[in-house]
């Protein structure tokens, strides 16, 4: 009986709480006092067995959750509008709320709402990802004790928040927040790689571009190419290319350094494709360093790109999923139609995050502004690419991360085109033009796959100091498509060299990075560690069966000529870097690094191309080394909280790419001994100024470098290049603006122009070099304005200046000859998760030839692609 009485007190006590609601104390009337309620002694003897006693409280306390849940005001909807400052959240409901109790969380601005409970006719709860610029995430929730919780998460900072009651519901009018103690600058982007820790880029004393995820996405609207996304948006990177290779794409005239998540792409046997290892899709950002750097090693002569993957979100579990259409404008064919689907989706649990993605494009064929279609190049027509991304780290404790992160990309470009040799008949130089060939079976596919494995640890405090380590893993394997150069020489010239063969690259690289951060005091810390290296190479032709293929398409390989032989390359190198904040306006950096690169090579037969008279020579193979200690200095000046100014020397240590140098040696040359392989050394003089304001950004950098022994390209008419070591030095200006004179309107651009020569007979007389490695004077201009709220559209133009010091000089025996185009890119945010994007590129249908392939003569003059026509992409991409 008293277990049954202190049960119905319960009751009682809940009932009592409904009827403290507003509108509800006239109809029920409640005990106000100790003689209202029953007691003990009063009781009558009970007339139910113990069962139904139960039954009876059982249903007791469904009634007084019923009625709790009924005298909680309802929130029935929840609507995000985008505004020009953030997002409004609009709760709705059939009363009015009483304002919430706010707290922040980390990055999240928590209101817990009391006495309300959510009811949406399809969910439990509401989430909204990243339904406007700055604002990650808006979740709407069910608390316990009838409470709904709003938070809302910011990208950088927490959001502020002005909270409206209103008739039926409440208004929470949201912008993104700035972090603590920011000033109106601190929009100043932190980047890693050019000091491989995080600094603000205005403490960076050289030249970097950062290219954040949103801009990623937009441009690769209009190419999923990196090649044309880097040399549109970087300066000192040269233009787009038509095949999307690096080759005559320099980086302020000398070989960059690509890197995915520190895991170097090249390969000293480098066939220019390294851009092609991963999709936009699976970039959180590219950060680039522009000029030598002592900082990685590998071989950075001309700086660093360093592309860093997608990261897991920083709560809840989130969605992405993407449509893209793509289609020629020009003449519109069937093969000039193609599409792109992507998903990926992210979390975290507990101490556990994790992403994974994926993304395809279909085969599609290309078409220039005279309609004639493009014929495949081996990397970006007639391909189709899988790219696959999986990531996930454990937060071993508040000081220590775990991460593993897996990245395959396949670039499959079997095609049933060719590029028709009968343009070699033809005199005076011609357009590549496809030809039909139908079906070809082949031995080896025509496809590059490359795989990146990557394993890091970072602890923040072992005894003072903060750990950062890495061990990577990666392969590169590439069969190039048929190359028929059949009437291209004499019969009796090069009588070993195939005249239908494909070209092979096989290579894996293994390496780890040891770094430690020690700081002396908050102005003065070191850097140091330890980087290695490994890699093997080789680079066989494969020559195929003409009668076999020309009676029944068949690519039957029936040799395996050298290109470049197998070889290991080894490189360690040890560093130490100090930083010093000497005052609030100064600071010093400076470093040094041990260099020490080792390459054996086994005995070979050279190329079949090396020896025009007859057979190709044999090398005895044997072990190149090279080591040298490179030193490095910075200097920055913050004039104002908004100016900075900075001057830098660095240098740059690498050894030839044996690629270039092996295939081609002649008889009786001693490996161990060859002037061809000997390192080069490049010293880097930099100063610029940027400038960073709420609606101006500017930065200005001039250079100049040289090297005693640079690796200069001559081309012969035969479209043959002769390496040529010689003293080099290149020097140069880039330029970069951002403006925003009005709101929802934005202007910029960047100017790069740089320049090289070469002492070929190292007597003073200098030499321009060859546009290959210097690109001509290129200028990109956009206007971006927000429509409307939501809707923004870009008109973006690209002018690449005419070059011919090279050819004036005997170098090169092309000309470049200037184009400019135009592209649009039009944005709509659909509800708070979805965007439909549209893009045209060649918006004036220019017909011309990118640089590399103005540099295609002779031999080479298959490979003289016309850029593509206008061409329209349409993409539809939501969160969820």
């Amino acid at each position: 009986m008293n277990h049954s009485f202190s049960m119905g007190l319960l009751g009682l006590g809940a009932i009592a709480a409904i009827m403290a609601q507003p509108g509800l104390t006239e109809e029920i009337p409640l005990a106000t006092s100790d003689a209202d309620i029953p007691r003990v002694q009063d009781a009558e003897a009970a007339a139910t067995t113990v069962e139904e006693r139960v039954s009876q409280i059982s249903v007791e306390a469904a009634e007084a959750t019923w009625l709790i849940a009924q005298a909680a005001i309802q929130i029935t909807g929840v609507q995000l509008t985008p505004t020009e400052n953030g997002v409004e959240i609009n709760l709705e409901t059939t009363e009015q709320l009483q304002p919430p109790t706010t707290s922040t969380v980390g990055n999240a601005l928590i209101a817990d709402l009391s006495n309300t409970t959510l009811v949406l006719p399809e969910a439990n709860e509401f989430q909204a990802v990243s339904p406007a610029e700055g604002i990650a995430l808006v979740s709407v929730t069910n608390l316990p004790d009838n409470r709904v919780r709003v938070a809302i998460t910011g990208v950088d900072a927490p959001p502020t928040a002005n909270i409206t009651a209103v008739e039926q519901g409440l208004v929470v009018s949201v912008a993104p927040g700035t972090e603590v103690g920011a000033t109106e600058d601190d929009a100043i982007q932190v980047v890693v790689t050019a000091t491989r820790t995080e600094e603000e880029i205005l403490d960076v004393p050289r030249s970097v571009t950062v290219i954040e995820r949103e801009e990623i996405e937009e441009a690769s609207l209009l190419s999923n190419n990196l090649s044309t996304i880097l040399g549109t948006l970087v300066p000192g990177f040269g233009p787009p290319t038509a095949t999307g290779s690096t080759r005559a794409q320099s980086l302020r005239g000398r070989p960059a350094l690509i890197l995915i998540d520190g895991i170097p792409q090249n390969t000293n046997t480098s066939f220019s494709t390294e851009l092609f290892a991963i999709d936009p899709s699976a970039i959180e950002r590219i950060e680039v360093v522009r000029g030598p750097s002592a900082i990685y090693g590998n071989g950075a002569t001309g700086g660093i790109v360093n592309i860093i993957t997608r990261r897991p979100t920083e709560e809840g579990f989130v969605s992405e999923a993407s449509l893209s259409l793509i289609s020629d404008l020009v003449d519109v064919e069937e093969d000039g139609f193609g599409y792109g689907l992507q998903y990926g989706f992210s979390g975290r649990e507990g101490n556990v995050d994790f992403r994974v993605g994926a993304s395809f494009d279909s085969e599609r064929a290309s078409f220039d502004a005279e309609g004639d279609r493009v014929p495949p190049n081996g990397l970006s027509t007639d391909n189709r690419l899988l790219n696959f991304l999986a990531r996930v780290g454990v937060e071993i404790t508040d000081e220590q991360r775990l991460e593993l992160s897996y990245n395959i990309f396949n670039n499959d470009f079997e095609s049933n085109f060719i590029s028709d040799p009968a343009i070699f008949q033809i005199p005076d130089l011609q357009k590549a033009r496809a030809l039909e060939v139908g079906d070809i079976l082949f031995d080896e596919s025509p496809q590059q796959t490359v795989q990146n494995l990557n394993f890091t640890y970072r602890h923040d405090d072992i005894f003072g100091s903060e750990l950062n380590a890495q061990l990577y893993y990666r392969t590169t394997e590439l069969t190039q498509d048929v190359n028929d150069i059949r009437g291209r020489f004499p019969p009796e010239a090069f009588p070993d060299a195939p005249r239908l063969f494909q070209t092979n690259l096989d290579s894996t690289s293994f390496g780890t990075r040891l770094q430690l951060d020690t700081p002396f005091s908050e102005s003065l810390s070191l850097l140091w560690g330890v980087d290695y290296n490994s890699e093997e190479n080789e680079a066989p032709f494969n020559a195929l069966d003409l009668d076999a293929f020309d009676q029944r398409r068949e690519a039957r390989i029936i040799g395996n000529p050298t290109q470049t032989p197998f070889y290991s390359l080894d490189s360690l190198g040890l560093f130490a870097q100090l930083n010093w904040d000497v005052s609030d306006r100064w600071l010093v950096s400076g470093g040094l690094r041990y260099e020490n690169i080792t390459a054996d090579i086994d005995d070979y037969t050279a190329s079949p191309f090396s020896n025009v008279a007859g057979s190709p020579p044999q090398i005895e193979g044997g072990r190149v080394n090279a080591d040298d200690v490179v030193f490095n200095v910075g200097l920055v000046y913050a004039a104002t909280p908004n100016v900075g100014l900075f001057a830098n020397f660095a240098q740059g240590f690498s050894i030839p790419r044996l690629s270039t140098v092996l295939g081609f040696l002649p008889a009786g040359t001693n490996i161990e001994d060859s002037f061809s392989l000997e390192p080069q050394k490049v010293d880097n003089y930099e100063i610029g100024v940027r400038g960073i304001w709420d609606d101006l950004q500017l930065s200005l950098a001039g250079f100049f470098n040289e090297s005693e022994l640079g690796s200069a390209l001559i081309v012969d008419p035969t479209g043959f290049t002769d390496v040529v070591r010689a003293p080099q030095r290149n020097y140069g200006v880039e330029l970069t603006a951002d403006w925003s004179p009005v709101e929802r309107w934005q202007i910029g651009g960047a100017l790069t122009w740089n320049e090289g020569e070469f002492d070929a007979q190292d007597d003073g007389s200098y030499l321009a070099l060859s546009s290959i490695e210097v690109q001509p004077l290129s200028f990109t201009l956009y206007v971006e304005n927000e429509t409307l709220p939501g809707w923004r559209n870009r008109l973006q133009a690209l002018t690449v200046g005419s070059r011919d010091r090279a050819f004036d000089d005997g170098v090169d025996q092309f000309n470049i000859d200037g184009y400019t185009t135009l592209d649009l890119i039009s944005s709509l945010r659909l509800g708070s998760s979805g965007r439909l994007e549209l893009g045209i590129q060649n918006l004036l249908n220019e017909q011309y030839f990118p640089v590399d392939s103005q540099e295609r003569i002779g031999i080479q003059e298959i490979r003289r692609y016309a850029a593509q026509g206008r061409t329209i992409s349409l993409r539809y991409a939501i969160t969820f």
